[in-house]
């Protein structure tokens, strides 16, 4: 994945996936929590805009992605992590082919989740907070919603996220932020 800068979710997502430890954090976060990647990721894309999400802002848009992230792509990352290890007698180089193939429709139903999600794009502008802040309180919005808890390696999972979200943030704002 590489950067790209045309201001849609979808670029936003290609440059911050692709910094260090952004993908193992999102990941994480998803195994660990349950949580919706897609949805970790607006919240990104929505701060870095300036845009502080409401829980009903976050509902919205869960309501649109939810029924095809469970549906299509779930299903999908499912299959190609199944696959992953090979599969028993199958020819093993036609099995990773294979899995390639699951994991390039897994990537096109995120990229059709986001665009579904983007529209229209949810939150409030906060004239007053800071990029770093915005991603925060939305990430923490998202959190509490899900109820999700905010152990260590959450926090350091949530840091990595801020930190490569905006790369401006002090360690101030860093340590108020997921405390």
């Amino acid at each position: 994945m590489t950067p790209a800068t045309d201001g849609t979710f979808w670029s936003f997502t290609l440059g911050l996936y692709g910094k260090p430890g952004v993908a193992p954090a999102l990941i994480g976060l998803q195994d660990r929590l349950g949580l919706d990647v897609n949805m970790l990721l607006y919240c990104c894309w929505a701060g870095a805009d300036g845009r502080l999400l409401s829980r009903d802002d976050l509902k919205a848009v869960e309501a649109v992605a939810e029924p095809w992230q469970s549906e299509v792509v779930r299903p999908l990352r499912a299959l190609r992590r199944r696959l992953k290890g090979g599969f028993g007698a199958m020819p093993a180089e036609r099995v990773q082919s294979y899995r390639k193939r699951v994991n390039e429709l897994e990537i096109e139903g995120e990229h059709i989740a986001q665009n579904a999600m983007a529209q229209p794009p949810r939150g409030e502008h906060a004239a007053d907070a800071s990029a770093a802040a915005a991603v925060a309180a939305n990430l923490t919005a998202y959190l509490k919603l899900r109820h999700a808890p905010v152990d260590a390696s959450e926090r350091a999972d949530l840091t990595t996220i801020l930190c490569a979200c905006c790369p401006q943030t002090t360690a101030d704002e860093i340590s108020a932020s997921f405390a």
